[in-house]
């Protein structure tokens, strides 16, 4: 299912809005409203980098025409300059679509703070795509295995939570700091 609860979106892009990106890799952009959303409310000159594993949502949802640039694929084959390409990166009910053993790989990977929104219990998608199946739940405890907890909320059946850059390895700067 390519869309995400409309409900924790002013959440995600407080937490966005928080971090003062001015480009934001969105993993998994399905319709594509974060990319409306986030020009909308942040940065109208925002660039918007999406990586979308399903080609179809590519023509079905004119994401070519909503993002700056797109990559399709599986996101664990994306290179680690697209990943690090952003100050911020995004993913909206994307994490459960990975085992927690690949989002820990993911996570690793990518040096800029990332906002993560994922379903606070488990459920599971009708079967459609391959990229669309829930493999992992995660909680508050999952995420602070990662040392990088800066901010974490629930809102109505969301998590949404904010890691902070890696300590180590290259980082992305923020509007602020250019």
């Amino acid at each position: 299912m390519p869309s995400s609860s409309l409900v924790v979106a002013p959440l995600v892009l407080n937490h966005l809005w928080t971090l003062k990106p001015k480009s934001i890799l969105d993993i998994g952009p399905g319709h594509g409203k974060y990319a409306v959303l986030c020009r909308e409310y942040i940065d109208w000159e925002m660039w918007m980098v999406g990586v979308e594993a399903i080609e179809e949502y590519v023509t079905q949802f004119r994401l070519n025409d909503l993002y700056d640039e797109l990559h399709l694929g599986d996101v664990m084959l994306v290179p680690d300059e697209v990943l690090n390409s952003c100050d911020a990166v995004l993913m909206a009910d994307v994490i459960e679509h990975l085992t927690k053993q690949d989002a820990m790989s993911l996570l690793e990977r990518i040096d800029a703070p990332v906002v993560i929104c994922t379903p606070e219990h488990f459920f599971q998608n009708p079967k459609t795509h391959w990229s669309e199946v829930h493999r992992s739940h995660w909680t508050r405890a999952d995420f602070d295995s990662t040392n990088r907890v800066s901010r974490y909320e629930t809102l109505q059946g969301g998590i949404v939570v904010t890691l902070g850059r890696k300590t180590t390895g290259r980082r992305a700067l923020t509007r602020d700091e250019e």
